[in-house]
């Protein structure tokens, strides 16, 4: 337990600098997020490394104050450190570490091994981050040639460990034929246009007149290295649903989650009756026109648009027909 929000680190003879123990947010082992930065796209992550989406453009007021508060959640606050309620490496490691001695599903394993050995090396880089951070306040305003080279001297490992992580991750396009992968970037595609869709609801089977507001987005689970980033479903439990190319992942957790085969994946697409609405759907979503559901989870989605749904259904069978 940090009592402290800081401490002071010896980095090289002769020199200490404070430094946070604040958990340090960064993209660090997210493919390709820094090109995102120049559209004014952010990387956020999801309470676990090396889990998150990449924020899309949209004039949602609600999609607004979802990433608002989801930036809010990594703003540094003394309580959240002092309960241990931060994200943690340490902690984030052991959890995987006993995932992966209980776990008896190959696809599973294979990406917990990769998401452990993935863990190790952003740790450090972690570590390395807020170092980086205290040299930088200890130059403040002046110049210091000598900090500034100690500080070159932490970024030149960084870069050395983002080198190294890649080598270690599960990687999407290795994973399946050339045949699935171009059929996977046109689903992918497809779904972009889903997750621009300004209403998305939930509604949970146990309770039919259950509806609630998701966001879909495009992200990155468990360090997973893919060209494109996964699109990103989540259900009004907190439940996320992330496609791969011959799988569809259901994490609980970052560590709790089913592989489920995309090939025995029931999707279902309907459109909505204008003319004879339920009172159900009339009442609460008012502007629903089409629906998505996978009966073999429990899943139901419903949206105010007809034409990119049927789309992406259709994308994800042109999918299976690839398996």
């Amino acid at each position: 337990m940090n009592i402290l929000p800081f401490k002071y680190v010896k980095i090289t003879e002769g020199l200490r600098v404070r430094v946070s123990n604040h958990f340090y947010y960064s993209d660090f082992g997210i493919v390709d997020s820094s090109e995102q930065r120049y559209t004014g796209r952010r990387y956020i992550q999801e309470g676990t490394p090396g889990t998150g989406f990449i924020e899309c453009e949209s004039d949602s007021h609600s999609y607004r104050q979802f990433i608002r508060k989801s930036l809010a959640a990594q703003q540094p606050k003394y309580w959240r450190l002092l309960l241990g309620k931060e994200p943690s490496f340490d902690k984030e490691l052991v959890a995987a570490g006993k995932a992966l001695d209980l776990c008896t599903d190959q696809c599973k394993r294979q990406i917990l091994e990769c998401y452990h050995n993935a863990l190790s090396i952003a740790r450090t880089e972690e570590r390395m981050q807020r170092i980086v951070r205290g040299i930088k306040d200890k130059i403040g305003h002046k110049s210091n040639k000598y900090l500034v080279s100690v500080m070159s001297h932490y970024k030149s490992k960084i870069l050395h460990l983002d080198r190294d992580i890649k080598g270690v991750v599960f990687n999407v396009k290795d994973s399946c034929s050339a045949d699935t992968y171009a059929a996977y970037e046109q689903m992918v595609d497809a779904f972009t246009r889903v997750a621009a869709c300004r209403r998305v609801w939930h509604n949970c089977d146990h309770d039919k007149k259950h509806f609630a507001q998701v966001y879909f987005d495009l992200g990155a689970f468990d360090y997973i290295h893919s060209p494109i980033y996964l699109p990103f479903m989540r259900d009004s439990h907190g439940k996320k649903y992330l496609f791969l190319p011959d799988s569809l992942i259901v994490a609980r957790t970052s560590v709790d989650f089913d592989v489920l085969p995309l090939k025995d994946l029931t999707v279902i697409f309907q459109e909505l009756s204008i003319e004879e609405p339920t009172e159900i759907l009339s009442s609460r979503l008012g502007d629903a026109a089409s629906m998505i559901k996978f009966p073999g989870i429990d899943l139901t989605f419903y949206f105010n648009h007809v034409r990119p749904i049927a789309q992406f259904v259709e994308s994800i069978e042109r999918l299976k027909a690839t398996l």
